[in-house]
């Protein structure tokens, strides 16, 4: 059985250099979960656990059907109300999506019936779980190694080259996490920072 690779399949997706380029981003289907606040929270941990709890019943689901696949990269977007950049506001204020990419091969109703099998493990947050189509667009990307806290003069070469090319951010701060906190060094991760674009 051949088993689906997002990142090997989407390189320009999963990949990014040291400095800024800009991407064209297709049109995919995620499932998605919301909230605010410290990313060093219990609830943050547990809506990504949700979240992955999902994922991988969903893998299990397609599996059964001959349609294998590599659950993808966790992604986040974060943003605040006031409209302040996220580096610059604390982190109570933060606002934040996450979400998995999905291949195209699954269905909501492989959504609905993954997010009951996580039910049976009396999991929270399964209720604010959605199945999410993101329309294609334009971005601006980098890859940043270190720190997450250490993200600010990345993300200000961001800002130049989109202003350098003349172009408007359409969207909030967005990140793919390459490598997992949890079993790399924090000077080592590697986190790509992406801003979608228009041209003005």
């Amino acid at each position: 059985m051949q088993k689906t690779d997002l990142a090997k399949e989407q390189k320009q997706y999963y990949r990014a250099k040291a400095t800024p380029e800009i991407v064209t981003i297709a049109a995919a289907n995620f499932i998605t979960i919301e909230g605010d606040g410290d990313p060093n929270s219990a609830l943050f941990n547990a809506k990504v656990k949700a979240l992955y709890a999902t994922a991988y019943n969903i893998k299990k689901i397609n599996k059964l059907q001959d349609k294998d696949f590599k659950v993808a990269n966790l992604e986040g977007f974060w943003w605040t109300e006031s409209g302040a950049q996220v580096n610059a506001a604390p982190m109570h204020e933060w606002q934040w999506k996450l979400r998995i990419q999905l291949p195209d091969f699954v269905s909501k109703n492989d959504f609905t019936q993954a997010a009951a099998l996580a039910g049976n493990k009396k999991l929270a947050h399964l209720d604010e779980l959605h199945f999410e189509h993101f329309p294609g667009t334009l971005a601006v990307q980098i890859l940043h190694t270190g720190s997450y806290h250490d993200e600010l003069p990345t993300i200000e070469k961001l800002l130049a080259y989109i202003k350098l090319h003349n172009l408007d951010i359409c969207g909030p701060h967005h990140e793919l996490y390459i490598t997992d906190p949890s079993k790399t060094a924090m000077e080592k991760l590697r986190t790509i920072l992406r801003l979608d674009v228009k041209s003005k």
